[in-house]
């Protein structure tokens, strides 16, 4: 349906997919759209694994780069050298020393493995954070990660109010920084 508006397709959690299913998704979008026929076609229908192993780059890769791997190297930086308190934050030459794809060198062609990255996501950041939280508040909880709605609820009324504050005991820093960075 060319007005369904429909752009790609994420995979989420793809370390626990059967490796079939990337492939029937990767052969739906060549012969639904054609994108293994040029640059701008296949951009106009991204297909994105959230694929947090570092092993999933050289698979996807291996594969035929059907799809867009995640570069976990720069989410990594960007949360480590730009968001976290100055007392534990890494430095920027972390993103040169530390990598999926070399961009200090910028002259080579169809070398550097496709991907994407992100800052923050609906389970990565803020998740984890939530359940700090959680654990603080409630010292016996079993599990932080799956807390109660009164729980979630008094959690999130101090992320919320520690996210307005210029030292923060929970919340990211600098997220502007960390955006600017990744979209350069």
């Amino acid at each position: 349906d060319a007005d369904a508006n429909f752009d790609g397709i994420r995979v989420d959690a793809v370390d626990n997919v059967d490796a079939d299913l990337l492939q029937i998704a990767a052969d739906y979008f060549k012969l639904a759209y054609g994108v293994d026929q040029n640059d701008d076609t296949a951009n106009q229908h991204l297909s994105i694994l959230e694929d947090w192993s570092h092993n999933d780059p050289l698979y996807v890769t291996d594969q035929g780069s059907n799809q867009l791997t995640m570069d976990d190297y720069v989410h990594t930086q960007l949360i480590w050298s730009l968001t976290k308190s100055y007392d534990i934050r890494g430095t920027m030459q972390r993103f040169v020393d530390y990598y999926m794809v070399d961009r200090s060198n910028d002259s080579t062609e169809n070398e550097a493995i496709p991907n994407y990255s992100f800052v923050r996501a609906h389970d990565s950041e803020v998740q984890t954070v939530i359940a700090q939280i959680v654990s603080d508040l409630y010292p016996d909880v079993e599990n932080s990660l799956a807390p109660t709605t009164e729980q979630l609820a008094a959690a999130f009324k101090v992320y919320n109010e520690d996210e307005k504050l210029a030292d923060k005991k929970y919340t990211q820093y600098n997220m502007a920084s960390a955006y600017a960075m990744l979209l350069t």
